[in-house]
């Protein structure tokens, strides 16, 4: 399926509690060396035992304005890729019928 947000930063409920997707740097091993890559995740946004957790939104990419440009573009979400009751699933299930998403595949 793909979607594009209405904006970002970009909250929504799931069945787990509210969330937010924002765009993180992080360090990923490619090869022999390591790269600074970018990446949208979901991240519970009230304190709790789930705080640190996150759910990676999209695939990364080289630089935050690319991530932010697909996010509010298009970007596509594979739900059949996640066991169906993961936490992965719920989020990004939810994620896709947020108020203000658009489904970009009709």
């Amino acid at each position: 399926m793909e979607i594009k947000l209405p904006q970002m930063p970009f909250k929504f409920n799931t069945p787990d509690g509210p969330m937010e997707v924002t765009v993180r740097s992080g360090s990923v091993q490619v090869k022999k060396e390591i790269r600074e890559q970018y990446t949208a995740a979901a991240s519970f946004i009230t304190p709790g035992i789930r705080a640190l957790d996150r759910i990676q939104v999209m695939p990364g990419a080289k630089t935050h304005g690319e991530v932010m440009k697909s996010l509010v573009t298009g970007f596509v979400v594979n739900l059949d890729a996640h066991d169906k009751g993961s936490l992965d699933y719920r989020v990004l299930e939810a994620l896709c019928r947020a108020e203000g998403v658009e489904e970009l595949d009709n």
